[in-house]
């Protein structure tokens, strides 16, 4: 099973973007959507495949922390 993870996105130079999880930051590829800083995405296998509404963000990052906790 894959998973796409929800993040943040802190910053885009050309594709590439920082997005952070939880407090780590990667490089993932931005070119596949109009993603801008502040943006909340959906990354899989290092590409931004969807932005996202703050809420959606919140709230799938709510149910990524209540899985770990499991």
């Amino acid at each position: 099973m894959c998973v796409a993870l929800p993040g943040k996105v802190i910053e885009i130079k050309g594709t590439k973007a920082t997005v952070e999880f939880g407090g780590n930051r990667v490089r993932a590829e931005a070119g596949l959507v109009q993603a801008k800083p502040g943006d909340y995405v959906l990354v899989h296998a290092g590409c931004i495949l969807q932005v996202l509404s703050k809420e959606e963000g919140d709230s799938l990052a709510e149910l990524f922390e209540e899985l770990r906790t499991l």
